[in-house]
């Protein structure tokens, strides 16, 4: 599975993280970093701890929708055994994570807001956790086995 984060943000502790690394110990910029720098009147010091801050949190991001990702899969298999999920993408911009499966007869493109996969991530809620599932049975439903008798 493949998964993306799209767009940047970073959090108050990532910031504070990025404030308190020694100057030496930050990621050098690239020419067209320091142009921003330049445009926004920042000193390129401060530009980089910004940037060293955004790439925290999307780090963080991205081991949060992989751990995401590894559990909506694992339902989907059991629900609907021949399917998977191929791709994650949160939009940061849009909050809304795209999501791309396959099934056995064709590929399934469809979202899911970020705020419900927070809500869920972050308390457990149940009703989230229905909420996602009545996604899922609306873009991947079930598949019925038969049984012998």
């Amino acid at each position: 599975m493949e998964v993306y984060v799209r767009g940047a943000r970073s959090s108050t502790q990532d910031w504070i993280r990025a404030q308190q690394i020694p100057a030496n110990q930050l990621p050098p910029l690239n020419e067209e970093q320091k142009a921003a720098a330049q445009r926004e009147k920042v000193s390129e010091e401060e530009y980089a701890r910004s940037e060293y801050a955004r790439q925290l949190s999307q780090m963080k991001l991205l081991q949060r929708m992989l751990k995401f990702g590894r559990w909506l899969n694992a339902k989907v298999e059991v629900r609907s055994p021949g399917s998977q999920i191929e791709a994650i993408e949160l939009d940061t911009l849009a909050g809304k994570l795209e999501i791309k499966a396959q099934d056995d007869r064709e590929t399934v493109d469809f979202e899911i807001d970020e705020d419900l996969v927070e809500r869920f991530l972050t308390t457990g809620s149940d009703e989230a956790e229905k909420s996602l599932f009545r996604l899922l049975d609306v873009f991947l439903p079930q598949q019925q086995v038969a049984k012998a008798s």
